[in-house]
């Protein structure tokens, strides 16, 4: 990490390293705030997407109500620094992990989701032992054939189980209804996320019939927040990797501009139509989304191996040069940002500030 450059021009760092274009991603903030919140929910962002507290803090700054985490040992981390409001959207299951959750709730407001009553069983045992009360929610399974119990029953009966353990507080319902973001954009997507989270909201109310107070209905990523957001009885949403502007959100939708770079240098020239950089699967992972290179008109998909990217020119230049460098637009922020140890904020052409990505690695 290369912390003795604020105020410096982004041309004295070294490469590769991911940039982050601060004006852009102060808009995409906004945006998505604005549009989350017009629409009538609130803001929970996942986290997955930045690792970073100084992200995470910039988003609740900015109306954010708490944040999402993927992993106990991300949430561990952002307790660390200071964020006390966190739903772990996974489920916390065995002896070691429940312990380390209860022990968390005595530092923080954390949320975690179950499915299954034997965890709801070893989360109130482990709550009952460190003296803390985990807030608990239901993950249904809206369409996603993931995690989740079914709609309905199902759900009222393991909330009901939630709500008659004394280590814990049920605090309601979460699903993510991701099976439609593997659909085309159009009509009939919007009427499947719809239909999904109506699924949810039903189980809701369901529960509520049986007694029970549901508090949280949450639901919604990047790929869908804007008609999720939007659905009457969703509470909140916990889209967060559209903070980026990554290629892949964009294509579907999500009001957004590109606010992430990864910046690399050319490295070797072999051909007068290919290009070798110093940016490689160690850098950037490819594989669901590859980044796509600005102002460079290329032909075929990039190539990367461990530690090399190809790049093949549309026709036979004799630039870029060795040295010189190119800057990436992130196809999916998921599969990068988790690889570097900093961002890189710049505005005006100088840095403004490094930000640690000190959630990164953190598996268990």
């Amino acid at each position: 990490m290369q912390t003795t450059v604020v105020g410096r021009p982004v041309s004295e760092l070294d490469t590769p390293f991911l940039l982050i274009d601060l004006d852009a991603f102060e808009r995409n903030i906004a945006a998505m705030a604005a549009d989350i919140k017009s629409r009538g929910a609130q803001w929970r962002p996942h986290s997955k997407a930045h690792k970073c507290p100084a992200v995470a803090h910039t988003l609740i700054a900015a109306g954010a109500i708490g944040i999402t985490c993927a992993k106990l040992g991300e949430a561990e981390v952002f307790v660390a620094n200071g964020i006390k409001d966190i739903l772990i959207a996974n489920q916390i299951v065995g002896p070691i992990k429940t312990r380390r959750l209860a022990a968390l709730c005595r530092q923080a407001d954390v949320i975690v989701a179950v499915d299954n009553p034997d965890n709801v069983r070893e989360l109130n045992e482990a709550a009952l032992t460190a003296g803390s009360r985990p807030r608990v929610v239901i993950e249904v399974n809206v369409g996603m054939e993931r995690c989740g119990v079914l709609p309905g029953q199902p759900t009222v009966e393991l909330a009901k189980l939630v709500n008659d353990s004394p280590g814990l507080r049920f605090a309601g319902l979460m699903a993510w209804e991701g099976h439609t973001m593997a659909m085309q954009v159009s009509p009939e997507r919007d009427a499947e996320i719809v239909r999904a989270c109506k699924s949810l909201v039903a189980s809701a109310e369901a529960v509520r019939a049986a007694g029970l107070t549901v508090d949280i209905v949450s639901a919604g990523g990047t790929g869908t927040y804007l008609t999720t957001s939007g659905i009457e009885g969703i509470t909140e949403v916990e889209a967060g990797g559209g903070i980026w502007g990554d290629v892949s959100y964009r294509k579907i939708g999500a009001n957004v501009e590109p606010a992430l770079s990864l910046v690399s240098q050319v490295t070797s020239r072999p051909t007068a139509t290919r290009v070798i950089i110093d940016a490689g699967r160690k850098t950037v992972d490819p594989s669901a989304h590859a980044p796509v290179a600005r102002d460079l008109e290329t032909v075929g998909n990039h190539g990367f191996s461990a530690e090399h990217g190809t790049l093949n020119l549309a026709n036979p230049s004799e630039t870029p040069k060795i040295a010189d460098r190119i800057y990436f637009n992130i196809g999916y922020s998921d599969q990068c940002t988790h690889l570097h140890e900093a961002f890189y904020g710049v505005r005006n052409g100088l840095i403004e500030s490094v930000w640690p990505t000190s959630a990164r690695g953190k598996l268990q």
